[in-house]
C-alpha cells in the first residue's frame, strides 16, 4: 500500500457511506453502472468497449481529468479490467500501451490520465505495459464539441509508435465517441510494425 493511501478516506467516491470491492467504488454503486460489453466499427476497424458513459462513470471520469483526481485512476483500472476480462482476442497478447496525452496537454494538466490507468492495470494483472512506446507528437485541440470528420482531421498523424514490432497489443483508451482516436491511434501502431492490434474503451 502507498503510504499515502493510509491517509486517504477509502469510503465510496459516489455515495460517501461505504468501502468497496474495489477502490473508492462500494458494490451498490457499482453495479448501477451500466456494463453492457460490444462493439463498434470505425472504418472497418472493430473497437470493443465495455460501459456506457453516462450517470456516475462520466462523473468518475470527469473529476478523474478535469479535477485531478488521481487516486480515481485505481477505481478505473479494476473496472478496466473487468472489461478485458470479457474480451477474447483469440490470440496471446503480448500486452498493451494506452492512448498518451500530447506534451503541451501532459504539461498543462500535470498528470497523464490513461498512463495512471495502465500502471495501475499492470500493477493489478501482471499484463506488460509498454509504456511511452506509443507517444502523441501532434498537440491537438480538445475532441469535445468537434464534429465527427473534424475530430478525424485533428487526429492525422497525431501519434507514433516504436520497439513494438511483431507483437499482439492491446490499445487501452477511456471514452469512444467517433472511434477517431482509437483509429489513428492504431494505424500508427501498424505503421511501427505491431503484428495484431486490439483496440479497447473502458466506456462509450
Amino acid at each position: 500500500m502507498n503510504f499515502l493511501d493510509f491517509f486517504q478516506d477509502h469510503t465510496c467516491y459516489l455515495c460517501h457511506e461505504e468501502e468497496g470491492t474495489i477502490p473508492y467504488l462500494c458494490p451498490q454503486c457499482r453495479d448501477r453502472l451500466d456494463f453492457q460489453p460490444g462493439y463498434r466499427q470505425k472504418n472497418g476497424q472493430a473497437i470493443y468497449n465495455g460501459f456506457f458513459y453516462t450517470g456516475s462513470l462520466r462523473k468518475i471520469l470527469t473529476d478523474y481529468k478535469f479535477e485531478s483526481k488521481t487516486y480515481l485512476s485505481k477505481t478505473l483500472a479494476h473496472l478496466f479490467i473487468q472489461v478485458l476480462g470479457q474480451f477474447d482476442p483469440g490470440q496471446d497478447l503480448d500486452g498493451f500501451v494506452v492512448v498518451p496525452s500530447a506534451k503541451e496537454t501532459l504539461k498543462k494538466r500535470g498528470f497523464d490520465p490513461m498512463d495512471l490507468i495502465g500502471l495501475e492495470i499492470h500493477r493489478l494483472s501482471g499484463l506488460n505495459y509498454y509504456q511511452g512506446r506509443l507517444e502523441k507528437i501532434k498537440n491537438t485541440p480538445l475532441q469535445l464539441g468537434l464534429s465527427g470528420k473534424e475530430r478525424e482531421e485533428n487526429l492525422v498523424q497525431a501519434f507514433r509508435a516504436r520497439d513494438l514490432e511483431g507483437k499482439n497489443i492491446l490499445l487501452l483508451d477511456d471514452i469512444l465517441t467517433t472511434g477517431s482516436t482509437l483509429y489513428q491511434a492504431s494505424l500508427a501502431l501498424e505503421e511501427a510494425g505491431v503484428h495484431q492490434v486490439y483496440p479497447i474503451s473502458l466506456s462509450a
